[in-house]
């Protein structure tokens, strides 16, 4: 995919994937927090928000979620996160510029290329892929310098890079044996902000995903 002349996301909506993406408001919550002992209920709306998204929204509400990560890291002042800080920021700003960018001109401004759709559809796999390689790294050495917060939403992040890679995956399959993909059986239900209250969304909430036939996916046959 050709992305060196495709338009970067500006701030607003930037913003709109942080609050549909919602995994980084509380990834930041978390990073943010005093507290040296992690709450459940944290931890748990993490898993809740993602398990909400298609592969599509997983990838950048990751991409999001590991640029505040590598952040945090670098904070640390442990000469040993630097280089992986640096790994996970360049994959987390790379994928929400690609991904976000297309699923913005797609859902909001109905001009997404539908080569690009279905290019980044089918890299889906390998993208979560890498982000759950990282997070597994991350994970790991967190542990090892007792950095239980970054150690906790990393392992997190983790496991659903690896769910949602198999997702996409047999998604992907199903598309290549039908050239179609079935209707997602649940559907995103993030409230949208006003900007982006547009007619392609069903009683203001999220009704789009790259992976599905309904509206501009560009995959049918």
């Amino acid at each position: 995919m050709d992305s060196s002349t495709r338009k970067r996301l500006n701030e607003k909506e930037l913003g709109s994937l942080y609050l549909l993406a919602e995994a980084p408001l509380s990834v930041d919550k978390i990073l943010k927090s005093g507290e040296h002992v992690l709450a459940e209920a944290d931890i748990a709306a993490i898993h809740e928000s993602m398990t909400k998204h298609a592969p599509d929204m997983a990838m950048i509400a990751l991409s999001l979620a590991g640029n505040l990560l590598s952040e945090s890291m670098k904070q640390t002042g442990i000469d040993d996160f630097i280089t992986l800080a640096t790994e996970l920021k360049y994959l987390s700003v790379n994928t929400v510029e690609e991904v976000g960018r297309i699923w913005i001109d797609a859902c909001r401004y109905n001009i997404a290329k539908a080569e690009d759709i279905e290019d980044i559809v089918h890299q889906s796999a390998d993208i979560l892929c890498m982000f759950s390689s990282i997070f597994l790294e991350v994970a790991e050495m967190a542990e090892g310098h007792g950095q239980e917060k970054i150690r906790a939403i990393a392992g997190t992040l983790m496991y659903q890079s690896e769910g949602h890679a198999d997702r996409a995956r047999m998604m992907v399959e199903q598309l290549d044996e039908q050239k179609t993909i079935p209707a997602r059986p649940k559907l995103d239900t993030i409230p949208l902000p006003p900007e982006l209250q547009q007619e392609h969304y069903t009683n203001n909430v999220v009704a789009f995903t790259l992976f599905d036939t309904e509206g501009h996916s560009g995959l049918q046959s």
